[in-house]
């Protein structure tokens, strides 16, 4: 009998991270959460493409989705069209 091999398994690595860093996650944690299993998760909303960090947008891009935002008009947009206007020089 044959036995199926999982393809998705979890491979063991090793990564250093600076002391700060590794307190603030063990912050968030509780005592029966997985360290492992919240690094394997922030990795992945990382690597989603629906979830995007504001730090990795200019601050064009930023303007703009506000601009797209369906309550913005009136003074705001006049502001936001300006701002924009600016950070295009």
């Amino acid at each position: 009998m044959n036995r199926r091999i999982k393809r998705n398994r979890a491979v063991p690595i090793h990564i250093t991270l600076a002391p700060g860093l590794l307190d603030e996650i063990d912050s968030r944690l509780s005592h029966k959460m997985s360290r492992s299993n919240w690094i394997r998760g922030a990795c992945e909303m990382k690597l989603d493409k629906d979830v995007t960090e504001v730090s990795d947008l200019t601050s064009k891009q930023l303007v703009n989705i506000l601009r797209n935002r369906i309550d913005y008009d009136g003074p705001a947009e006049a502001i936001l069209k300006s701002l924009l206007e600016v950070l295009s020089e």
